[in-house]
């Protein structure tokens, strides 16, 4: 699971990285993260199918946004995330590759989408 956080102003995303386990575990990271940087509200990627429509996947996702809602006590707000991962790997993440040391840090897919997701959603705020 891509993790991502927006600044106190809701301006701009950046990657925290990724959550590794079973739900249980993610869900508990996810604690961690809203306990930390006091999180008001998460956005979920919503995998709708290329028409629209609520496949296998979007539906797991229905779950897990309920589920996180009732163990977090936080509203989730889902967003479309089609085409995201494929974004993430047009040349927009190469612009996202960072020196650091004289070696390259690149994003990885998941980080990158999520930080797509929440920069939709916050650019929809505005």
């Amino acid at each position: 699971m891509g993790v991502a956080i927006s600044d106190p102003m809701n301006i701009i995303a950046r990657g925290v990285g990724v959550f590794y386990g079973e739900e249980k575990e993610k869900i508990e990271k996810l604690r961690e993260m809203v306990d930390r940087f006091n999180v008001e509200l998460i956005v979920l990627g919503f995998p709708l199918s290329l028409s629209g429509e609520i496949g296998k996947q979007a539906e797991k996702i229905l779950k897990v946004k309920e589920k996180i809602e009732t163990t977090l006590k936080i509203k989730v707000e889902l967003v479309d995330e089609r085409f995201t991962t494929k974004i993430a790997n047009t040349p927009i993440k190469k612009s996202k590759e960072k020196r650091k040391k004289g070696r390259k840090k690149v994003l990885d897919d998941d980080t990158s989408s999520a930080i797509i997701i929440l920069n939709s959603y916050l650019e929809r705020l505005r």
